[in-house]
């Protein structure tokens, strides 16, 4: 399982031929777009889809709310947005992940309805410059504690994805690989 995730750029034109471009070959892109409005990223998603972009191939990073007006496939939270349980009752139909960084957190976002994890980051990685990755052994660990599949992030590319997996994770999200 690879999903490419946004770098929170605001998906400028180049971002979007870069997801036109690889949308094909994984299987979800997160929009991690945070600093959008609700109305700014709705219209970006719209562009996507008329672009030919799958929406059941779109994870909205942190925007519930959509779920309900646009044909994506689900929503993604941050490890503390408590809003996982109630949109996965109301939306049992759409995916919804969560971001995890240990296994008892992981073991309350499948307890909360999570159908997946990001777990991260395991690697050191730009974007968390001044704090060490958090290892293949954490990453073991916590995809031992859940039955929900776990996909590492942070830090990952093509030369480290078979060690991911050997520690457990059921794939990798990737942000520098894709849109860096």
């Amino acid at each position: 399982m690879i999903h490419a995730v946004t770098d929170g750029a605001g998906l400028p034109w180049y971002v979007q031929e870069t997801i036109l471009f690889i949308f094909q070959n994984v299987d979800a892109v997160c929009l991690r777009e945070k600093q959008l409005s609700v109305k700014e990223l709705s219209v970006k998603v719209a562009e996507l889809i008329q672009q030919g972009v799958p929406p059941e191939k779109l994870i909205l990073h942190s925007a519930p709310e959509l779920a309900h007006f646009l044909p994506v496939r689900g929503v993604h939270f941050t490890e503390f947005d408590n809003r996982l349980a109630p949109f996965k009752k109301a939306n049992s139909d759409k995916l919804a992940g969560q971001s995890v960084h240990s296994a008892a957190s992981a073991q309350k976002a499948e307890a909360d309805g999570a159908d997946y994890l990001y777990f991260g980051h395991v690697f050191a990685t730009k974007s968390k410059k001044d704090l060490p990755g958090r290892g293949l052994a954490a990453l073991s660990e916590v995809a031992g504690a859940v039955s929900i599949p776990v996909i590492a992030i942070g830090g990952i590319h093509e030369g480290n994805i078979s060690s991911v997996r050997r520690a457990g994770a059921s794939g990798s999200a990737m942000i520098s690989a894709f849109f860096k």
